[in-house]
């Protein structure tokens, strides 16, 4: 057996072992659907404005296949412009995938992109149920022009996490990895009430311009256990 195999059925064993044997585990990658929205716990969006504020967000209308990957978009998307930004890209193969304009999505992975007018695109976490939970979150810049955004976490529109990405921190087969800041994450645990919200937001940073800035997400959320709502 090699060691990296080794490693992973470490790892697994691990989980297995901390994790009670009922935990639900919500997982971004694996849930997405280009046929629900919202999907289950998920939505997919973007904010009407460039505010991130909750009542800003809007639900993703338009589905569509380009090649191997999927996108969601506003109203439209068969070409660039009114109703195609932001958007929301899924990559549902075994393969990393290269987007049309210089981008490498690796497998099951998600990428978003701003408008260039500042509204951000959004994935937005619903909780089923009141309880603990834990919450992983993955940002990294996957455009080979290097990506240049501002990310965050919010919890029922109340900041918990904010980075930039600055930089290329995707497959090394397709791009070099470069950039001050080509990753930013997020690990925590939390209490949620069943409806609040956690929001995962791409804008297009402090050179206020979405040119090159295609980043990647990825989520994993894991209800711990249940607790009563308070009334």
């Amino acid at each position: 057996m090699t060691t990296w195999l080794k490693r992973k059925c470490l790892v697994g064993l691990i989980v297995l072992f901390v994790m009670p044997a009922w935990a639900q585990v919500f997982d971004l990658s694996a849930d997405f659907s280009l046929a629900k929205n919202p999907n289950g716990a998920w939505e997919y969006g973007f904010s009407a404005t460039n505010s991130l504020a909750s009542d800003q967000f809007q639900l993703d209308q338009k589905s569509v296949m380009i090649g191997p990957i999927g996108f969601w978009h506003p109203t439209q998307g068969d070409v660039p412009g009114p109703g195609y930004y932001p958007y929301i890209a899924y990559n549902s193969t075994t393969d990393t995938q290269v987007g049309s304009k210089g981008w490498a999505i690796s497998a099951g992975e998600i990428a978003m992109e701003a408008s260039n007018s500042g509204q951000y695109s959004l994935v937005r976490f619903v909780a089923p149920r009141a309880g603990n939970y834990s919450v992983n979150v993955k940002f990294i810049g996957i455009h080979y022009g290097l990506s240049t955004t501002d990310v965050h976490v919010l919890k029922n529109g109340s900041t918990v996490f904010d980075a930039d990405i600055d930089g290329y921190g995707g497959d090394p087969a397709f791009h070099k990895v470069e950039g001050s800041s080509s990753r930013a994450e997020y690990s925590g645990q939390m209490p949620l009430k069943a409806n609040d919200r956690l929001t995962f937001a791409v804008g297009y940073g402090k050179n206020k311009t979405n040119f090159g800035d295609t980043t990647g997400l990825s989520v994993r959320i894991v209800l711990l256990n249940e607790t009563k709502s308070a009334k």
